[in-house]
């Protein structure tokens, strides 16, 4: 019998197919960048048949394509959802050809997908028809058979059937042998030969079984203890029977899951469900106990994130199954570092239930040293050298059923010293976007430190840096991981204080291994904790790299392409995370945005080139490094078209979008423009009918994950035709803007592609404001000249801002005033005594209030009349006006209203004088007393008061201007003495009249000097109604009489002479004929 010629390569492959020594097995596992076909050919002519034993493809993205002699498409591809398997093919000539047309991204090489293997034999018989079955046989063992079911000889007379364990067997006849057992896990591929040609066979794909779906739990040795790593869309379910029809006990060793998709289900013996659930993705200690002999566990999965897919979930799910004969102890591990005494460590067991046993046995998979006891409590294990996986047992004494097993327990190295907060490790900043200094870390070694995190991921292990911001967005990326695993997370604190670890609060945490940083304050100190996913402690280091973060990492700080003839460049991204799948690209790694804004109409050709080096000419000189891109638009230029939702993440959903290069009349769809992706470092496209002022998005990735530089290039420059990049910056502030009462305003620049603002008011310049927008409290014209430094370019507007303090003007009472003796009801009316009342409060220096004789002028400003103001009209209404000094003349509508009347009354009454206000009393021995003013009221309006005020002035000029009123009860100063008194209208304004009259002491002259001096000239008897006054000498002779007297006695005689000095007697009658009698002294 002749064999298969077997072929495992990663190159393409021209074979020649020998007819008469056999069929050639080939396997190949595909990869990017690479040629991945193989043509076969037959040494004498015969038609060829092409099988594929097994493997896979990436569904949707990556095709099998078989073609035949003349190159005619036989097939092409992903099998069952990527399953190639069991594919058969003939040619109609003597070539065959297989290839993989890949998509440049993910492969069988990055993915870890099945290898592709595929028999090529010449067509000269007829091949045998094989069904293969697994059969499991765990009730006897974890082991499993093979069913071979012949069901055609084809055009054998006999065939050999063998495996890859070394059996044979031979039938001439159909039907099935079973080969094996098979320990599980045991890859076999059987294979049915024809014993007439070697030609024609049938080969199975790799037949195994990876675990016991069915297993006898036998209650006299002891617990079975299973693993199993669950993969997207499971259902597998397994199932335990207990030997002797004992309950069992299902514990659950270790295992994540993820929460909220993934979830177990463990049924009981009646198929009652025990649990069903995720358990906040941690299924470690969850335990069960069946009715019965019988205890399932199934597993329902989602399509996406599972343990075969996910670092996260990788260690699978351990779980042990025992009868339940007894009462499992329980107990918790410890890793304690002996460092001190070596590179070593020990494991702290501490006993927290002894179950129902006496006593418990402590053992190791390490060495025979056992350790047993008879109480709850701490048993110490060890010594054990660092990278030992170390597994504790815990056996009930008593009862084989009752054992619990630890995880594997192991220490890397001695705690790093950065291992708590406590002792972070000062990390380099860079001032730039590079990595050019890191800082070395390990967490080899590293503990749990305790403080909290938000994170999804438990953290069993991390350590700690800090640094100095010194920028307000920090990118921190870990590198050139290398260990025991590359997934690792970090987490960014910020404390307060002289120990900032005592007082940290966590801004953010991910499960990544790059980010860039929420908003710094430079110069204070931050904290970085950098740790591994899962429950593992990890061997691994890194470098950690903090730098200044890239700016076109998010759309809003998307960077405009410009330059006439020349081309924009730009440091890439790279240790970013992806955005995720957007339109075409699966991932989106290292993203970098730009804006295209059309300066001239026409076709615009652009090539995207990532290298890391260009020389002087724009040539790219250094490694390629793969390129993608998706484009949208077009947009206006006031679009913001960085709003979630605005640009078209799929065609309708990302995983309907294809790659350009395989579906070149697909786009546009949506706003997406274009969108492709490859191995390549270049990549091309064209906007058609490109027009003046439109704005297109470009997000550009770096896959290959390298430092390097970005050059977007408009190639078609220049040629007919061809629009143009080339767009002078624009800059809009908008319309220019009034406001009352509104103490500040903020002025937004519009201007997409401004770097740097430089802000004026009224022509100076305002220091410290570089950002596109500025809050301004004060009236003026605002100007700002932005400037694009990529483009060299600038642009400049300006806007008049005007904040007017907001006016009130309050209600004024009327203004009444009397008319005088004309009567016609016209009078001069002072408004500007309104102000006070009208501002009520307001600053009048800043404040103004003007007056006008209607409401259209007064709403207008116009035609304001003068405070000095006689009436046209009686009464008449008058409209005042309140405005801030700035704001007059502005038409800014910054005013407020308010109105009163002006009238005229009629003239005052005529005043009549009382002449003389006397005081006569015999008892008074002065000529000083006290006058009760108001008493002479009635006297001066003859009895008509009301609605009048009175009041007593010293002097005329106090009496007009209405001030120094005397009190009522008025003590004279002279005697005689004149009074002022000041009669006013209460109800008009300044409508008054003044009149006087004497205050006079009743005191009769002891003598009198009649000497022209002004002094007591005459025998004065104000007061008194004197009828008749007679003088008499001392010697009784009459020498002066005279009836009613008018106080003209100056020391004369009836005949008109001087009397000499001397005393005389006086007789006078007064008033109602009363006499009164006296001396008086006269002295010249």
């Amino acid at each position: 019998m002749l064999g298969l010629i077997h072929l495992n390569t990663y190159s393409q492959q021209n074979t020649t197919v020998d007819c008469t020594t056999g069929p050639v097995s080939t396997t190949f596992c595909y990869d990017t960048g690479m040629d991945n076909s193989y043509t076969f050919t037959s040494n004498d002519g015969t038609p060829l048949n092409l099988t594929i034993a097994e493997g896979q493809v990436e569904t949707n993205w990556d095709e099998l394509e078989i073609r035949d002699s003349d190159g005619t498409v036989l097939y092409n591809g992903y099998g069952n959802g990527g399953n190639i398997s069991a594919l058969s093919f003939q040619s109609s000539g003597d070539t065959i050809t297989l290839e993989v047309v890949e998509d440049g991204s993910i492969s069988c090489v990055s993915s870890g997908y099945t290898p592709i293997t595929f028999i090529v034999s010449c067509a000269t018989c007829v091949n045998p028809q094989v069904d293969y079955e697994v059969v499991s046989d765990c009730l006897n063992a974890p082991q499993f058979f093979v069913d071979v079911n012949v069901t055609d000889l084809g055009s054998a007379g006999s065939l050999t059937i063998s495996d890859n364990q070394g059996n044979t067997s031979s039938t001439s006849n159909t039907g099935t042998i079973q080969f094996g057992p098979y320990a599980n896990n045991t890859d076999v591929q059987i294979t049915a030969s024809n014993n007439d040609d070697a030609n024609c066979s049938s080969t199975s794909g790799p037949l195994t079984q990876e675990y016991c779906a069915t297993t006898l739990v036998d209650c006299a040795v002891g617990p079975v203890s299973s693993s199993y790593c669950y993969g997207n869309g499971d259902t597998t379910q397994f199932e335990y029977v207990s030997s002797d029809g004992s309950p069992l006990n299902l514990t659950v060793d270790s295992g994540l899951i993820e929460a909220g998709w993934d979830i177990i289900i463990v049924t009981d013996t009646d198929g009652s469900i025990l649990f069903q659930g995720d358990n906040g993705g941690d299924l470690t200690g969850l335990s069960f106990q069946s009715s019965g002999d019988t205890i399932y566990l199934g597993f329902q999965t989602d399509g996406s994130i599972s343990c075969t897919s996910s670092s996260t979930y990788a260690g699978g799910i351990d779980w042990t199954v025992a009868c339940a004969t007894c009462t499992n102890p329980s107990a918790e591990y410890t890793v304690i570092d002996d460092c001190a005494n070596g590179d070593q460590f020990l494991i702290d067991v501490n006993i927290t239930s002894m179950g129902d046993a006496g006593s418990l046995t402590i053992s190791d998979n390490y060495s025979s040293n056992t350790e047993q006891t008879i109480g709850t409590g701490i048993v110490q294990m060890g010594p054990y050298p660092f990278l030992t996986d170390i597994i504790i047992t815990v056996s009930n004494d008593e009862d084989v059923n009752c054992v619990i097993n630890s995880n594997p327990i192991q220490l890397f190295a001695c705690p790093p010293e950065n291992d708590n907060c406590s002792g972070a490790i000062e990390a380099v900043v860079n001032a730039d976007q590079s990595c050019n200094y890191t800082t070395q870390g390990t967490l080899s070694g590293a503990s749990y430190s305790g403080n909290e995190s938000n994170c999804l991921s438990d953290m069993d292990d991390d350590v700690w840096f800090s640094f100095s911001a010194l920028s307000e967005v920090q990118s921190i990326s870990i590198q050139n991981i290398s260990g025991s695993t590359g997934n690792l997370g970090h987490a960014l604190y910020v404390g307060t204080g002289d120990v900032l670890c005592n007082t940290l609060d966590e801004l953010y945490c991910v499960n990544e291994t790059a980010s860039v940083t929420t908003d710094l304050t430079i110069g204070v100190t931050y904290h970085v904790r950098v740790f591994s996913n899962g429950e593992e402690p990890q061997d691994v280091s890194f470098d950690l790299c903090i730098s200044d973060a890239p700016d076109n990492t998010v759309c809003d700080n998307a960077t405009n392409f410009c330059g006439e003839g020349g081309a924009l460049y730009g440091a890439n991204i790279f240790d970013y995370p992806s955005l995720g799948q957007i339109a075409c690209l699966y991932t989106t790694p290292n993203p970098s945005w730009n804006t295209i804004q059309i300066g001239d109409s026409g076709q615009i050709d652009i090539q995207i080139t990532q290298n890391t080096a260009f020389d002087d000419n724009g040539n790219p000189v250094g490694a390629g490094l793969d390129v993608d891109f998706v484009i949208w638009g077009p947009f206006e230029s006031d679009e913001n078209f960085c709003e979630d939702g605005f640009l078209d993440q799929g065609c309708p959903d990302p995983f309907n979008c294809p790659n350009n290069t395989s579906n070149p009349n697909f786009y546009p769809y949506g706003n997406i423009v274009d969108c492709s992706y490859s191995i390549y470092s270049v990549e091309n496209l064209t906007i058609d009918n490109a027009i003046a002022g439109e704005v297109y998005v470009l997000l550009v990735t770096n896959y290959s994950n390298n430092p390097g530089i970005i050059q977007i290039e408009q190639t078609n420059s220049g040629e007919e035709g061809a629009g143009s990049t080339v767009a002078e910056i624009e800059v809009e502030l908008g319309s220019d803007q009034t406001f009352c009462g509104f103490p500040e305003y903020e002025i937004v620049a519009e201007a997409p592609f401004g770097d740097f603002f430089e802000w004026y008011l009224n022509g100076e310049y305002i220091n410290g404001t570089e950002n596109n927008s500025l809050i301004v409290n004060q009236t003026g014209e605002y100007s700002v000249i932005v400037y694009d430094n990529q483009c060299g370019s600038t642009a400049e507007d300006s806007v008049q801002i005007n904040l007017f303090s907001e006016a009130v003007a309050y209600d004024a009472e009327n203004i009444i005033t009397c008319d005088d003796s004309t009567d016609d009801g016209i009078e001069n009316f002072d408004l500007s005594i309104q102000n006070e009342n009208i501002l009520g409060g307001q600053n009048p220096n800043e404040f103004i209030v003007t007056y006008y004789e209607t409401l259209n002028d007064a709403e207008s400003g116009v035609n304001s009349i003068d405070t000095n103001y006689t009436n046209i009209s009686n009464p008449q209404q008058i409209y005042a006006r309140v405005e801030h000094v700035d704001a007059v003349g502005s038409n800014s509508g910054c005013y407020s209203l308010t109105e009163f009347s002006i009238e005229v009354t009629g003239a005052i009454p005529e005043l009549i004088s009382p002449g003389e206000y006397i005081i006569c009393d015999e008892g008074y021995l002065s000529n000083i007393q006290v006058f009760n003013l108001s008493s002479q009221n009635s006297i001066i309006l003859d009895d008509n008061t009301e609605n009048y005020t009175f009041t007593y002035h010293i002097n005329e000029d106090d009496a007009l201007a209405g001030i120094n009123e005397l009190a009522n009860e008025y003590q004279n100063i002279t005697n005689p003495q004149t009074i002022y008194v000041r009669v006013e209208d209460l109800d008009a304004f300044d409508c008054f009249s003044i009149t006087s009259f004497d205050l006079v002491v009743c005191l009769i002259p002891e003598g009198i000097s009649p000497n022209n001096d002004g002094y007591n000239d005459r025998f004065e008897l104000r007061g008194y109604d004197v009828k008749s006054l007679k003088i008499y000498n001392r010697y009784g002779k009459l020498v002066f009489g005279q009836s009613n007297y008018a106080d003209d006695w100056e020391g004369q005689s009836n005949d008109g002479k001087k009397l000499p000095v001397g005393t005389y007697f006086y007789h006078m009658i007064y008033d109602e004929n009363l006499e009164k009698t006296g001396w008086v002294y006269i002295n010249y």
